[in-house]
């Protein structure tokens, strides 16, 4: 019988994950799986007739739990942190310590590379501090200022995290959260600058696509940022 997929891939059911468990997990029951997830550690879906549908991701999900449990002995609620984590787009925090870490894809020194980093991951104020190596007050002074956005569930993208790590750099040689309104102004009045280039290339008939906007705002972006390099250099040099 061919296997059954779903947009997400492959499914199985949970005798077949059990198979699968058992060649590194030869203890695990179905009492086990269904354990884990009557505490909301996974959710597989079920099909119309209440049997679970798990996929690859699912299956992974219930190695790492395994894997804490067997190899750190971590309780369910701390792995729980870890899961809620890793749904977020982090990196689970090492054994003892107590803070996720962004991946390590939103790490570039480059100005342009970090025009294209990921934003869908989602952090905590906590988080966000000790990721970018400051203090929570400092991020509430990033908010209060506009220099950062937070959501409606009080998180913070892959944006706000490297903004913040830029604007720490700043802060050790003196310059605070409100000193860098201005740079902030000057980037929203850039934008307004270039925004009819994109309005014009989002409408007509020959309208470009999100992945063609997206990359048109992302080749704006780095004229400008390439833009102001130069005329920062020109303006020192000026001045020396």
């Amino acid at each position: 019988m061919a296997r059954l997929q779903s947009s997400a891939g492959p499914i199985f059911s949970i005798g077949e994950v059990l198979k699968d468990l058992r060649t590194e997990f030869p203890n695990v029951t179905i009492s086990k799986i269904r354990f884990l997830e009557a505490h909301g550690l996974i959710a597989p879906a079920r099909t119309p007739s209440g049997y679970r549908k798990f996929t690859p991701l699912n299956i992974e999900r219930l190695r790492y739990i395994l894997r804490m449990q067997r190899d750190y002995f971590l309780p369910l609620r701390v792995i729980q942190q870890h899961l809620d984590a890793m749904d977020r787009g982090l990196e689970p925090p090492e054994v003892g310590d107590t803070q996720p870490k962004a991946p390590r894809t939103l790490e570039s020194t480059d100005a342009l590379a970090r025009m294209s980093v990921p934003t869908n991951v989602r952090l905590t104020k906590n988080e966000l501090a000790s990721n970018a190596g400051t203090q929570a007050d400092f991020i509430d002074e990033l908010v209060q200022y506009g220099i950062i956005n937070v959501d409606s569930n009080n998180y913070f993208d892959g944006l706000a995290l490297n903004i913040t790590k830029q604007a720490q750099i700043l802060r050790t040689f003196g310059l605070q959260a409100r000193h860098l309104k201005t740079v902030s102004s000057s980037a929203s009045r850039e934008v307004d600058l270039f925004a009819p280039i994109l309005k014009s290339a989002r409408s007509g008939k020959n309208a470009a696509s999100s992945p063609q906007a997206e990359e048109l705002t992302l080749q704006i972006a780095a004229a400008i940022v390439s833009l102001h390099e130069l005329l920062l250099r020109q303006f020192v040099e000026q001045q020396s």
